[in-house]
């Protein structure tokens, strides 16, 4: 391997401590060799690791240039100079910098992985490096669970991955006992004499002057002796790189988050604590909307036909409650003649009145408010009719009121299991008056007051709702009305041939002045309402996602102050800022992500047991897009909260990251 001619001309770095300016290095001119061990030597705060830092390009000159053969390494762009760090230079730290948690095989490959290289020639690489170095029993071990010369080995192995032609050590022996650190500076001299690298050591101890080819003293940022040196001559003509800037693999990327979210999982999990709140209360209440929206539907379908089309003496448009906006004016009255005329239009099956009731039910001491309303006639075919739990449908021949189960069993006195034991019973009911689309129409004179034998009990929903037969309704509306005035439905069914008329029946009677409701208008209108619901209660959930972006954000921040050991070695191995905001910024999202699996795992655990305990089945619906909205939210979450720390990681210098404490 053949090492680089590096040329330093008037390099100086000066830093600023607040309204101190310290001079680290004044107008620094050295030449370094191939096939040389240099040997940096000088007090504490002299310059040393601050010249070494700028040779291996992790800090710019304020002054000066550094040549490295024909390259001018200060003028490179940071992601030049990045890969010009990863491919040309091997540092050895004083405190090694081993990434903590990861594996001696992992650490070695770590400047493998930030060229691209794919995993199986990285492995290969760094074992027959740590097997060189007598580490080959050591490949999984932590940096933990390794001795001093151990760590110190598979730091050398590292700086050697990329087979770089400039080895840098910065106080390689300073943590390790006398024979151990002789063993490094000879296999370091070797690296210089044997295999014709540059190598450079700063250290203080003057006892490997015997095995250095040069020795160069340092103090107060200016050389002040070398010794071994045979001249440097002048700096070649720069040559401006045009080779296209590598970098590691996204996959790379994320699979070094995952390993790094592993080690830390405690906290990992904790962060997306708020996350899974969120999302879980979301899952929660949107599915509860769901559910209760699939149940009303299913009421209504159950209970209306498709080809079924209402009409009303008044025009109505859709608001956001689930029956419909009356508009004002004195629209057409539903009589006899009017249900005629909708039984001769074109496409029209059959069409009849339809009136609703309000009345006061007593039987003994047990009373209730009911509305009741009439059946279709027996003759019309697609009419819905109410399911019949006990008992059966009341006809001409045998008039009669079908009771809903609940208000059957409060009534009479029944368990569910003794419906049949109502069929027959008579009971009382007070006529306050009829329901249409102007309100209550009280009756013309007192409230009449009629007795009524039950045929039947529906299985309908809980709603106080019976049904007579269309005779019986007819006797009622002409009491209530009067017998001098005309009789007035509160509506008409009319039943379409088949539901592709519906539509067209429908306009013909908006364009007469009525107004239409359709099982599709109500089921769009449904939708449309529980919709609107259904992004309320997700708002609710989506003010704990904001409260846990806000605690992603922070604990990210927090990671990026303890962390800049890590991400300077990242950026000393050669990583450019976009790879550190990647790394960071991938992290973020797995915790969101994660936080999103176990908050919909969370909240449709939580619907199944409430639905358990409120011994209502179905009542929590969480549909697959849910589920999915909220994994992506907590993905979403996490990137936009961990973007602005990424951008703080990214950020930090090389040899600022390495200082930290």
């Amino acid at each position: 391997m053949a090492g680089i001619t590096l040329h330093l001309q008037g390099v100086s770095r000066i830093y600023h401590r607040g309204q101190e300016e310290v001079r680290a290095l004044q107008d620094v001119t050295l030449t370094l060799r191939p096939g040389e061990l240099t040997l940096i030597l000088g007090p504490s705060g002299g310059g040393k690791s601050t010249l070494l830092h700028v040779l291996g390009g992790m800090d710019r000159p304020d002054a000066g240039r550094i040549i490295a053969d024909s390259t001018d390494v200060t003028a490179l762009s940071p992601d030049r100079l990045a890969q010009w760090r990863r491919r040309t230079v091997g540092f050895i730290f004083q405190n090694f910098y081993l990434l903590p948690g990861t594996s001696a095989l992992d650490n070695v490959g770590l400047p493998l992985l930030l060229d691209g290289q794919r995993g199986g020639a990285r492995r290969t690489r760094a074992r027959r490096l740590l097997e060189g170095l007598g580490l080959g029993d050591r490949l999984s071990f932590i940096p933990a669970e390794l001795s001093g010369g151990q760590i110190q080995r598979v730091a050398i192995a590292r700086a050697l991955a990329q087979d770089p032609p400039l080895i840098l050590a910065d106080e390689p022996t300073g943590n390790l006992d006398t024979a151990s650190g002789r063993d490094i500076m000879l296999r370091l001299a070797a690296l210089a004499h044997d295999e014709g690298r540059t190598v450079v050591v700063v250290s203080h101890n003057q006892e490997f002057e015997t095995l250095a080819d040069r020795v160069v003293r340092i103090r107060d940022g200016h050389v002040e002796s070398e010794s071994g040196s045979e001249g440097g001559g002048p700096a070649p003509e720069t040559v401006p790189l045009t080779t296209r800037v590598s970098g590691p693999s996204v996959f790379s990327l994320i699979a070094s988050s995952v390993r790094s979210l592993n080690r830390r999982r405690g906290r990992s999990l904790f962060t997306s604590l708020g996350v899974t709140i969120g999302v879980a209360s979301m899952v929660l209440l949107v599915s509860l909307g769901a559910g209760l929206q699939a149940r009303v539907l299913n009421v209504f379908e159950a209970s209306t036909s498709l080809t079924t089309i209402t009409v009303t003496s008044q025009q109505t448009t859709p608001g956001l409650s689930l029956s419909p906006t009356i508009r004002s004016g004195t629209g057409h009255p539903i009589n006899a003649h009017a249900v005629e005329m909708f039984r001769r239009l074109p496409h029209v099956r059959a069409a009849y009145g339809v009136s609703e009731f309000l009345g006061s039910a007593r039987v003994g001491d047990a009373s209730t408010t009911a509305i009741i309303t009439n059946l279709a006639p027996r003759n019309v075919t697609g009419a819905s009719r109410p399911q019949v739990l006990a008992g059966s449908l009341p006809t001409a021949a045998r008039p009669g009121i079908v009771l809903p189960k609940s208000v059957a069993m409060s009534l009479f006195h029944v368990s569910s299991g003794r419906l049949s034991a109502v069929i027959g019973r008579t009971m009382r009911m007070t006529l306050e008056g009829t329901v249409g689309s102007l309100g209550i129409t009280g009756p013309a004179g007192a409230s009449p007051s009629v007795r009524v034998v039950v045929r039947g009990v529906t299985g309908g929903s809980a709603e106080p709702i019976g049904y007579v037969n269309q005779a019986l309704a007819g006797e009622w509306l002409t009491r209530l009305t009067g017998a001098h005035r005309q009789v007035a439905y509160g509506s008409a069914d009319v039943i379409a041939g088949s539901t592709q008329d519906v539509s067209a029946i429908a306009s013909k009677l908006k364009a007469e002045g009525y107004g239409v409701t359709t099982a599709q208008s109500v089921i769009q209108q449904v939708h449309h309402t529980f919709g609107v619901i259904e992004t309320a209660l997700g708002v609710v959930g989506g003010i704990a996602l904001t409260v846990a972006g806000i605690m992603i954000g922070v604990v990210m921040s927090m990671a990026v102050l303890e962390r800049r050991r890590e991400i300077g070695v990242w950026r000393a191995l050669g990583a450019r800022r976009g790879d550190i905001f990647i790394l960071f910024l991938v992290e973020a999202v797995l915790i969101g992500v994660a936080g999103g699996i176990i908050g919909d795992a969370l909240g449709w655990g939580l619907g199944v047991l409430g639905a358990a305990l409120l011994h209502h089945p179905g009542l929590f619906v969480v549909p697959r897009w849910l589920l999915a909205l909220g994994i992506g939210f907590g993905g979403g979450v996490g990137a936009v909260a961990g973007s602005v720390p990424a951008n703080l990681a990214a950020a930090l210098r090389p040899v600022d990251a390495l200082r930290a404490e």
